[in-house]
């Protein structure tokens, strides 16, 4: 009979396919962050320039740049999440394991506590931006209030794959680094 945590179990497998799954998600909300962001750095340098050199600034480019910014920022948090970016009232020592275990555990409880019951109540947010549209891009509200529910469910995510560390070795290193990288810019 094999050990449930030995790291040729199926739970270790999960947690290391969840994890790198997380990982995979996380690149590409990072990469589509800085997208957005760069985004609306260049809608705004059109608009001062056209306000400033044309006197004739485009009506949609102070709607644009805030969406641009609201799904950046909401990614970025996501991401911020992932790898431990985000405030933390406790770094616990990278040495030792039972508390980088709790911290895992504890993440995961509060993300969910918190999260999940906005989550819940974003479908009545959605679901009445669906009928208003924008005055400026004439399009639907949706498409900004969408970015509240997807971050959302991208932090859930994160938090359910770094709960991984209490049984995988690989995803308890990986939260480790992460913990260890950004609590030593908490101290400087």
């Amino acid at each position: 009979m094999t050990n449930v945590f030995s790291s040729d179990s199926v739970l270790v497998r999960i947690a290391d396919r969840v994890y790198a799954l997380s990982e995979a998600i996380n690149w590409i909300a990072r990469r589509a962050a800085g997208l957005f962001f760069l985004g609306m750095l260049a809608t705004m340098m059109l608009q001062v320039i056209a306000r400033y050199a044309f006197d004739s600034p485009p009506f949609w480019t102070e709607e644009l740049a805030r969406w641009l910014m609201v799904w950046g920022g909401l990614l970025g948090a996501s991401c911020a999440f992932h790898t431990h970016a985000d405030p933390a009232m406790v770094n616990p020592p990278a040495n030792v394991v039972w508390r980088l275990k709790a911290q895992a555990f504890s993440r995961f409880v509060g993300s969910w506590l918190f999260f999940l019951p906005v989550l819940w109540f974003t479908y009545p947010f959605f679901i009445r931006q669906i009928g208003r549209t924008s005055e400026g891009l004439e399009v639907s509200t949706a498409w900004m209030a969408a970015a509240l529910p997807v971050a959302l469910i991208l932090i859930l995510f994160h938090g359910l794959a770094g709960l991984g560390a209490l049984v995988s070795p690989r995803v308890l290193a990986r939260e480790t680094v992460y913990a260890t990288q950004f609590s030593s810019h908490a101290t400087e």
